[in-house]
């Protein structure tokens, strides 16, 4: 199944003011959420590591719409939350994580041969991976080995979380469509 040619949601592709106003909510979802997750107070010790919330919203526009919409939805939610709660480099480190978790999911759900939780739990590793090549980057000292395994299990684990809540959304708004 090919990103955004879902027949459940053709009549998006049909009614451009629709379109607009449901990428315009999911923007504002995303950044809303952003926002709430800055505010639980998870401290996992290790810098780059939170529960990765937004990706739900990701994920459904990459459903609902393709990679494109989905790039800009990401786009805009990284670049409002890093200025309104982070800095410049929070803004680099998420939008290289990503950047490249968009591709890999992308990719698998265009290939069509993964779940939900796979492909998302693909996005949470590779997330970690875009972020830790901008710190090796910056911090070229950084022990990449030790550091990469971290990131890569923490992000399966959560890619795994927001995996199955995605799926369960989606099944959801599959049945308000139909």
């Amino acid at each position: 199944m090919e990103a955004g040619k879902n027949k459940s949601y053709s009549y998006i592709e049909n009614n451009g003011n629709k379109r607009v106003a449901l990428l315009a909510m999911l923007t504002a979802l995303a950044i809303l959420i952003g926002y709430v997750e800055s505010l639980i107070p998870l401290n996992f010790s290790i810098p780059g590591v939170k529960l990765g919330l937004c990706n739900i919203v990701i994920l459904i526009t990459l459903i609902m719409f393709s990679w494109k919409e989905a790039l800009l939805v990401s786009i805009i939610r990284i670049l409002v939350v890093g200025l309104l709660f982070g800095n410049v480099f929070s803004i680099a480190y998420s939008m290289a994580g990503a950047l490249l978790a968009l591709c890999i999911m992308a990719l698998l759900l265009r290939i069509d041969r993964f779940g939900m939780i796979g492909i998302s739990a693909s996005g949470g590793a590779s997330h970690g991976i875009g972020q830790l090549l901008v710190a090796k980057a910056v911090l070229p000292a950084l022990p990449f080995a030790g550091y990469a395994s971290i990131l890569i299990f923490t992000g399966l684990l959560t890619g795994c979380v927001v995996g199955l809540i995605t799926y369960e959304i989606h099944k959801r708004l599959l049945n308000l469509m139909i």
